[in-house]
């Protein structure tokens, strides 16, 4: 990522801040928030005001540091951050000889072939196909989904966890488990958006999520709880003595491409009762894929 795009990257992670009237912060506000947290901070407003103009040439240690400190970025989106910060963009860090629709062959023929409970998701974490384990697991159908299809975001992995359409699942979770859920994915999809929170299809997709009153608060929530200790995965559990129990982590198998990482998510059982479960699911269901969504264009009215 050049220095340009990184500028405009920290303006808009400054922009998801707010002070304590409601009002975004600006320059001096991540100024005096970075000196409150490092009195020797190399920031002031008109250093941050270069960065975020691409003009800084060069970040030194201390004021990478201390940006990611004043803008609160979790664990997974520091890693990131510094990793963006070498100002090498996608094309350089993953070269990659073949053509978008090929790589998208082989990991959609990787997909079916696993067999558990599995989807395919982009730096969006748009959904781009699940399995039909999943789905069974899920209990959803293909033309569940199809109903969803053509509503703004209906295939982004956080829209479907706090939308309507999960309510179901949502049922068969413990208050504790729902909170474990949704905090781990919202740390998930701040991790993985963290290189295109500029962008103006990212602006629409939160746009669409904030409409959610469960979204907008455990956006924040992940600022106050977050596990610290893992990253890539989480785990959880769900479902009820009347349908059964699962429990399981979800492991994400990275590809890493010029044209933005796609990632499997697998789900991946933590004990023999989900393990015998997941293997029957796996004896009834066909090896096969349900695609739901475009890779690498994007489109807003998507």
């Amino acid at each position: 990522m050049n220095r340009q795009e990184l500028g405009q990257l920290v303006a808009a992670l400054r922009k998801e801040h707010f002070d304590e009237y409601g009002n975004r912060y600006t320059q001096a506000k991540l100024a005096e928030k970075a000196q409150e947290l490092n009195p020797q901070t190399p920031l002031n407003e008109i250093v941050i005001g270069k960065i975020e103009r691409g003009e800084r040439a060069t970040l030194d240690e201390d004021t990478l540091l201390s940006l990611a400190d004043a803008l609160a970025l979790t664990i997974g989106e520091r890693h990131i951050f510094f990793l963006l910060a070498t100002g090498l963009d996608n094309e350089q860090m993953f070269p990659a000889p073949e053509s978008a629709p090929s790589i998208l062959d082989k990991t959609m023929q990787i997909l079916a072939d696993i067999q558990l409970p599995a989807l395919l998701l982009d730096c969006y974490l748009d959904v781009i196909a699940a399995n039909h384990m999943l789905l069974q697991m899920y209990q959803t159908t293909a033309l569940d989904l199809h109903h969803l299809a053509g509503q703004p975001s209906s295939f982004n992995l956080l829209w479907l966890i706090f939308s309507d359409f999960f309510a179901p699942i949502r049922s068969q979770m413990s208050q504790q488990q729902w909170h474990n859920f949704a905090v781990g994915n919202v740390i998930y999809f701040r991790r993985t958006t963290l290189p295109y929170r500029m962008t103006d299809y990212f602006a629409n997709l939160l746009a669409q999520l904030r409409r959610e009153r469960n979204f907008r608060w455990f956006w924040e929530q992940v600022f106050y709880e977050e596990q610290r200790y893992f990253v890539g995965g989480e785990s959880f559990q769900m479902g009820s003595p009347d349908v059964g129990r699962y429990r399981f982590l979800t492991a994400p198998l990275v590809m890493l491409t010029p044209f933005g990482n796609l990632e499997i998510v697998t789900h991946i059982p933590r004990d023999r009762e989900t393990a015998v479960s997941f293997q029957k699911l796996a004896q009834q269901t066909p090896s096969a894929v349900l695609q739901l969504s475009t890779w690498p264009e994007k489109s807003l009215a998507a």
